[in-house]
């Protein structure tokens, strides 16, 4: 089961569309444009988005692509990362979340009143101190993957790169995690051997070699967490350090320096229809 935008469901040939994304269902049928992005369930493998700044495709459904056993992986929004002054197009990365939590999303703790803004909005100090302020920011993912609950980032190069460019940058937005946790003392010595010894596992995971422009690598973070990484529907490696896979999505929707402010933008649009179709 897969959820649809209204205007695949109904195989409509719209003009327009939110934020000018396409939204195609393959073999045959007509490319199509929607101007909502309410979503639906239906049986459908191959329909996708395509992102307008790269025009790479994003199946709606991730998990008919992976080799490791997953739940369905829904597409809640996607966008570009670009770096540098010259704000080169990297590559367009797509968020799925497990189908299960999609569907029950509003009774999730801090997520009943839950709107775009509010993963926008980095957590601030409620003027009341003896109310507890609405969750906000990165502490509302945190609090969504404190749960069982399967997520995962399709990442598809627009130019060709290299897997050490990928594994140094995951690398570093873990270290610097590691280091704010520390200096906030939420890791034991344990913790920190453990997390130290995992960042080494996971840069092992990548090969030395090119990564084409529009294959894609997807960071998995399965219900029982942990991180697998796969490219091409082939397994790199498996961690199963919860800390790892949780921090690695979580650096997606990061307060300050996230990696694409356009896919954050467009995950919290998806998110909040999601909250509203309930």
């Amino acid at each position: 089961m897969t959820f649809l935008p209204s205007a695949v469901r109904l195989g409509l040939p719209w003009i327009g569309g939110f934020l000018g994304y396409s939204l195609v269902k393959a073999q045959g049928l007509p490319t199509v444009h929607a101007d909502s992005r309410r979503w639906h369930l239906r049986d459908d493998a191959k329909a996708f988005r395509v992102d307008p700044d790269t025009n790479i495709q994003f199946p709606l459904d991730l998990s008919p692509s992976l080799s490791t056993p997953s739940p369905g992986l829904s597409l809640v929004g996607l966008g570009v990362r670009k770096v540098s002054f010259l704000r080169v197009k990297v590559y367009s990365a797509g968020f799925y979340l497990d189908e299960a939590i999609m569907k029950d999303l509003h009774n999730v703790e801090g997520w009943h009143t839950f709107t775009a803004q509010h993963l926008l909005t980095p957590p601030t100090k409620p003027s009341d101190p003896l109310n507890a302020p609405q969750l906000s920011g990165e502490d509302l993912m945190r609090n969504l993957f404190d749960r069982p609950v399967a997520a995962a980032v399709r990442i598809v190069p627009n130019r060709n790169t290299d897997f050490g460019h990928l594994r140094d940058a995951f690398t570093r937005a873990l270290q610097a995690r590691q280091k704010l946790a520390r200096s906030k003392g939420q890791l034991s010595n344990e913790d920190e051997q453990r997390i130290t010894e995992s960042i080494q596992t996971l840069k092992s995971f990548f090969p030395s070699q090119t990564v084409p422009k529009g294959k894609q690598v997807v960071l998995l973070r399965p219900r029982e967490g942990g991180l697998v990484v796969e490219y091409e529907g082939k397994i790199l490696g498996r961690l199963n350090d919860p800390w790892i896979g949780k921090q690695l999505m979580l650096t997606y929707f990061a307060d300050k320096e996230t990696v694409s402010e356009k896919l954050k933008e467009d995950v919290a649009k998806g998110l909040e229809e999601m909250i509203d179709r309930k």
